[in-house]
């Protein structure tokens, strides 16, 4: 046992089960030293509460200086002000320093074209990180619970995730750390409930549109009446089991991935710039490994595999062929992944200056795929492939008042458009110089070019994102922007569907 985790089951308040699981779990993961300085995000909920409650426990033992980060989303009417205001009182009462922000988390998404709960989780994470670094706190405390870990196994799972999706939360993560990973929510409440702690209550959490929440209220609750009341005990014993696993095939395709590829570094950046892999090679492993030996590729240039698909993977490991037409993939939003010849090549763009002039050049121009200038029609209720854009689309007709439509889950591959508004027919093409339209929310007209800087997109990556136009006008420009003339509106009927994969 640490000697510094020992000193905290000797004191007085960790004759508590709840507060001893926690502490077992700090220890085997050796989450927390003494001496160190931990940001906790606290939205006032609570599992950040009692997060709050146990690190506040064990300061002054392990010596801690401890930090807090609320952020205000401006949503619920009010309500997420009055979190706010409840965590500022609460941190001022215990003498924790809170940096608190108020941002528009909804009209950030807007822009950013994320849905709600992904958007928000990406800034929380992003202000976390900053604030972090700028104040040399070198440990980041969220409050996940052993209900997240069991809701985000059936998410993974329900999308098709391989093992890396279904290994869970883990306990500590970069600079991360979970302390109450494994206590269940209701312990949680009965705990603060006993002891008379107070904290908020989020109504969101009830509301079924989320994906999340209708796992959470609707799938686990089946399941715990219909089949074993126990049931999540035996999922987060497979999420362990699999968590192990995956670390070791981690461990095992890093180790090959060095073995057969050429790594450049960045002498900037902690990730590799260019990671050169024979073809030949990675093909006499199994599909398994490929598979793995690619995502760690992946993750070495880009530093985490977020939004990388098992279609993202599979579609790298069809140009794996030796010779033949070079090929380019964009499997994330500033990750390349091209075939010249017998080998196949990873890279970030921010690392293009470090690269050859052949390689930027095939960058640029897609080596020797090119894009067809001509426009290609779309017809309505079809599925079509567009190779010019390494893209399938689909679109579709909905009625808004039978079709449910969760307008909070938008993504930025898909666009929801007033079909009245559209004058077909519709087509696709590449941009134009001298392309305007008018941008989703705004009431003047806007030329593409300075719509690709605002939103820092490359030159040489404009011909790669598809524009839809109608018989008058640009109406989405692929993954960025619908333009605001077809926006749905109260009068909106039919709304067409168009969904990029």
């Amino acid at each position: 046992m640490n000697s510094e985790i020992r000193k905290i089951y000797n004191c007085e308040f960790a004759g508590d089960k709840i507060i001893t699981k926690a502490l077992e779990t700090i220890e085997s993961s050796d989450m927390i030293r003494s001496g160190d300085r931990v940001l906790v995000s606290v939205s006032g909920g609570p599992d950040s509460i009692f997060l709050t409650h146990l690190l506040y426990l064990i300061r002054p033992v392990l010596n801690l200086t401890l930090f807090g980060f609320c952020l205000d989303h401006m949503t619920r009417n009010g309500e997420s002000a009055r979190d706010a205001l409840f965590v500022e009182k609460l941190y001022k009462e215990l003498d924790i320093e809170l940096f608190r922000q108020k941002i528009d988390v909804a009209g950030w998404c807007r822009a950013n074209k994320l849905s709600f709960q992904d958007g928000a989780r990406k800034l929380r994470l992003e202000k976390l990180v900053e604030i972090s670094d700028k104040n040399d706190i070198g440990k980041i405390a969220t409050g996940h619970n052993a209900d997240d870990n069991i809701e985000t196994f059936f998410m993974h799972f329900l999308r098709g995730a391989g093992a890396r999706g279904l290994s869970g939360i883990k306990p500590v993560s970069g600079k991360f750390i979970r302390p109450i990973i494994d206590i269940f929510r209701k312990d949680i409440i009965s705990y603060l409930d006993d002891k008379k702690i107070s904290y908020c209550v989020d109504r969101t959490n009830l509301e079924n549109i989320y994906f999340r929440n209708r796992v959470r209220n609707i799938l686990i609750p089946f399941i715990s009446k219909h089949f074993q009341q126990s049931f999540k005990s035996n999922v987060l014993r497979s999420i362990n089991i699999l968590k192990e696993e995956d670390e070791f095939l981690r461990d095992y395709a890093v180790a090959r991935l060095t073995g057969i590829a050429s790594v450049k570094k960045s002498g900037t950046s902690r990730y590799a710039a260019l990671i050169k892999i024979p073809v030949l090679k990675i093909k006499k492993d199994t599909r398994a490994l490929q598979r793995r030996i690619v995502l760690s590729a992946i993750e070495m240039v880009n530093g985490n595999l977020e939004d990388i698909s098992f279609k993202n993977i599979d579609d790298i490991l069809k140009i794996c062929v030796s010779g033949g037409e070079s090929k380019i993939i964009q499997p994330g939003e500033r990750i390349r992944v091209f075939k010249i010849g017998n080998y196949i090549y990873f890279t970030n763009i921010d690392h293009a200056g470090l690269l050859s002039d052949k390689f930027r050049q095939f960058l640029k121009i897609g080596g020797k795929v090119s894009l067809n200038k001509r426009e290609k029609e779309i017809k309505v209720g079809t599925r079509i492939n567009l190779k010019d854009f390494n893209l399938e689309l689909s679109s579709e007709l909905l009625d808004l008042n039978k079709d449910k439509i969760e307008f909070n889950e938008v993504k930025n591959t898909e666009a929801f458009m007033d079909y009245a508004r559209i004058k077909p027919p519709i087509k696709i093409r590449i941009w134009k110089k001298g392309d305007k339209f008018y941008p989703l929310g705004m009431q003047k007209e806007k030329k593409l070019q300075d719509f690709f800087i605002d939103n820092k997109i490359p030159i040489h990556l404009r011909k790669l994102i598809p524009i839809f136009i109608d018989s008058e006008k640009i109406i989405w420009v692929g993954k960025y922007r619908i333009d605001d003339r077809v926006r749905i509106t109260g009068d909106t009927k039919e709304v067409l569907h168009l969904r990029l994969f």
